[in-house]
């Protein structure tokens, strides 16, 4: 047989092949078709038992779930038996251990670690005191908020807002207040102590003083002697329950306000430090007269609010606060009246018994003042007293 034959036979096969596929998947619908009909006719008819056969499976069904049902229920009462069982031991154990302390605490005189009733007391009111100081009001310092100027100093900015006195339930007290207080600052604080008539208080101040100096070895002058002290010694000495600070007037022109709040905030926590119980005021420094006011140079009350907002940020409402005075002597605009001073910057001395009714009633009691009064008083007595060995020993 010759090739080209060969290749027809071949590809007549193929075709032939190819139309058997047809027919039989053309013919598969109709064969499916007549196949659903006879197993339907056959299950219909029940000819070979089909429906007695899911009779007789529905029924093993539900006999064997009725028996799994009964075991869950026996089960489950077992469960709850045991449970009552074990509730009522456990009554019992805890009944048994109840009556074990009552037989111990009989015996608690013979035992020396036992605490004494005085004791109990002493950690029930010491509990009772901490859930106060965690109820204790704390104050909240806020701003007021307006645009503020474009400026191209290097000292300041116009910090848009200015710092409001610390919001707190002040109590209003008397002179006698201020006998364990301390006041730390420059020549207002000066004006201060010889105006206001704090005479139990002790000054430390100076013109010129800022907040870089305040703890320098050089010392500040305290007022009552005279004489320069060291601060840094004094208060780490002396314990006072108030320590009033204002100071940044001398700072207007002195680095910048970045620079003044980091060192204000070494210096009040280096007195936190020192004075643990003590309340810390910080009092904002007073604006100056519109005469005085200077924007083209440093000295104005753009910079002062930059210096009194910046430190105002270091009040916490619970033992630092912030005392603002100035509504007392500015005018409308929040210049210093021209009124109340003779240079634009102090004020008149008439002028600062306003100034101690103002920090008279913005009074926070410090957690150990009587503790800082009877401390300073031992202090003194025993200094009185060893004065007086000491005269003794020299007279005889």
């Amino acid at each position: 047989m010759s090739k080209k034959k060969k290749t027809r036979e071949k590809d007549k096969r193929k075709k032939q092949k190819k139309r058997d596929w047809r027919e039989l998947i053309y013919n598969c619908p109709y064969m499916l078709a007549v196949g659903m009909t006879s197993l339907v006719m056959i299950i219909y008819s029940d000819e070979i038992g089909i429906r007695a056969v899911v009779r007789e499976a529905e029924t093993a069904i539900v006999q064997v779930m009725g028996m799994n049902i009964s075991t869950q229920e026996i089960a489950l009462e077992q469960t709850a038996d045991q449970m009552v069982k074990d509730a009522a031991d456990l009554e019992n154990q805890s009944m048994r251990e109840q009556m074990a302390e009552d037989n111990a605490g009989i015996c608690k005189g013979e035992n020396d670690e036992i605490q004494s009733g005085n004791e109990l007391n002493k950690d029930v009111e010491a509990e009772e005191n901490q859930g106060n100081t965690d109820k204790r009001v704390k104050g909240v310092t806020k701003f007021e908020i307006y645009e503020p100027q474009e400026t191209d100093s290097r000292y300041y900015s116009d910090a848009g807002k200015v710092a409001l006195t610390t919001e707190y339930p002040y109590s209003m007290e008397s002179d006698s207040y201020f006998n364990d207080a301390a006041f730390l600052g420059d020549s207002r604080t000066l004006g201060i102590s010889d105006y206001a008539g704090l005479d139990a208080a002790d000054f430390y101040c100076d013109s010129g003083m800022t907040i870089f100096k305040l703890l320098e070895p050089e010392g500040v002058t305290y007022q009552k002697t005279g004489n320069k002290e060291d601060l840094s010694q004094v208060l780490q000495q002396k314990k006072y329950g108030k320590i009033y600070i204002m100071l940044g007037m001398n700072e207007l022109g002195y680095g910048n306000t970045d620079m003044y709040l980091e060192q204000y905030r070494k210096v009040v926590d280096q007195i936190r430090e020192w004075q643990p119980g003590s309340i810390i005021y910080i009092m904002a420094n007073l604006h100056v007269s519109k005469e005085k006011n200077n924007a083209e140079t440093e000295f104005n009350n753009i910079n002062i609010n930059d210096k009194n907002a910046a430190s105002a940020q270091l009040a916490n409402g619970t033992d630092i606060f912030y005392l603002d005075a100035n509504p007392l002597f500015t005018d409308e605009e929040g210049f210093l009246n021209a009124e109340l001073t003779f240079d634009g910057v102090h004020l008149y001395a008439q002028h600062y018994d306003a100034w101690r009714q103002f920090l008279m009633e913005h009074a926070v009691e410090p957690d150990g003042q009587e503790t800082a009064a009877d401390a300073n008083m031992a202090q003194q007595v025993q200094q009185e007293n060893v004065t007086g060995q000491s005269a003794e020993q020299i007279t005889e």
